[in-house]
């Protein structure tokens, strides 16, 4: 058997409330479960552990819970993945740290005042419903916030993005953009999800499904209107319908691809940007939020997907362009996404947080200590 390196600090995969709290060896290369980001966020956690020094934490990683966990205390860290209704999770004031990905603000990503059409109509409506379904959330998150003012206690726990990252994306030697077969590429489901008659989905659509269909009538009109053009397409029935030997494919494929398209998914950030980053793709995608691994991106954003066939000629035809952006996405997943430098930043927030709990400590012992002091001064003052 092979040899399991010891931990410092305890692992859980937790996925729905009332169900088994599952150990994590974070060395194991097979998990426990499909967690579908296990890969990637096992090695985020190695290096973080690596460079944390510190013991005692106990993480839960969990999918989309946000209601309750297993136990509390500040020691008790949670990692959330897969929540994008941007909820802030009802326990940020029983733990020590939270980091989750796509965050805790969502984004409109258009204006339907200025451009009304039906896409942008239907990306309103789904920023009021996240912005009422998390309210709750972010009502109880404020109200603890200032309980904890108010009683200086310092009681709730920061809530840290991280990067979404790749799903069962394999590590391949990077191939200069020059030398790749494919002009272009998607992967991914258009429709993945049937709605019933009555359901208002069923006949309004949902942003992802639209914005996706304008981009593949795009590529219609380019295909046919560029026929020497290399555009692959591999359409599939959802996000999780990657067997290991379709991940294998689309790895390859994506490793021969010059420029990834990626649209919207229910959220602006989906895998496909940082598996694309992360093969040196010239990313073209929608509306990104203000993150600090997407802040400065080389990713081209575009407003409409009619857009696309004057971008793909302005980059085709020049090589020189598309070899700088292709470095820069490169270098940007080195020194924003990868795991080395997510895992050193999850460490370097929670040795700030240790520090900064130490500090407090030592100014309340200080603070009883001055109370103290004064008392007994007296008493030798005024002696009996």
């Amino acid at each position: 058997m092979p040899q399991v390196k010891s931990l410092s600090n305890q692992y859980y995969i937790y996925i729905r409330r009332n169900q088994e709290v599952i150990p994590w060896n974070i060395y194991d290369a097979n998990p426990p479960i499909d967690l579908g980001l296990a890969t990637y966020v096992s090695k985020i956690l190695q290096a973080m552990e690596k460079s944390l020094r510190i013991n005692g934490l106990v993480f839960y990683v969990t999918w989309d819970e946000i209601d309750e966990l297993p136990s509390y205390g500040e020691n008790v860290v949670a990692v959330v993945l897969g929540d994008e209704w941007y909820r802030i999770p009802k326990y940020a004031h029983k733990v020590g740290a939270v980091f989750k990905c796509i965050g805790t603000h969502p984004i409109l990503g258009c204006n339907p005042l200025l451009k009304p059409c039906h896409l942008n109509l239907l990306t309103l409506i789904q920023f009021l419903r996240i912005f009422l379904v998390r309210m709750p959330g972010v009502i109880n998150y404020q109200f603890h916030r200032f309980k904890s003012w108010l009683l200086n206690t310092d009681k709730i726990a920061p809530i840290y993005e991280i990067p979404l990252g790749y799903n069962n994306s394999q590590d391949l030697p990077i191939k200069d953009i020059q030398n790749r077969l494919y002009d272009t590429y998607f992967s991914g489901s258009v429709v993945h999800r049937s709605y019933p008659i009555w359901s208002l989905k069923y006949w309004l659509g949902t942003p992802k499904t639209l914005a996706r269909k304008l981009m593949m009538l795009s590529l219609k009109k380019i295909k046919e209107k560029y026929p020497d053009w290399k555009v692959e397409l591999s359409i599939t029935d959802g996000y999780h319908g990657r067997s290991s030997e379709v991940a294998s494919s689309y790895s390859e494929t994506m490793m021969n691809t010059k420029i990834c398209l990626v649209p919207r998914g229910t959220s602006f950030e989906t895998t496909r940007f940082f598996e694309a980053m992360k093969y040196g793709c010239i990313v073209v995608t929608e509306a990104l939020p203000s993150r600090w691994y997407l802040d400065g991106s080389p990713a081209i954003q575009i407003n409409d997907w009619r857009e696309l066939e004057a971008l793909m000629e302005k980059l085709l035809d020049n090589q020189e362009l598309m070899q700088e952006i292709h470095q820069e996405s490169l270098n940007w997943w080195q020194s924003k996404c990868s795991e080395t430098v997510v895992g050193d930043y999850m460490a370097r927030e929670l040795k700030a947080l240790r520090r900064a709990a130490m500090l407090r400590k030592t100014k309340m012992a200080l603070a009883l200590s001055t109370q103290v002091v004064p008392e007994n001064l007296f008493l030798k003052l005024d002696p009996p």
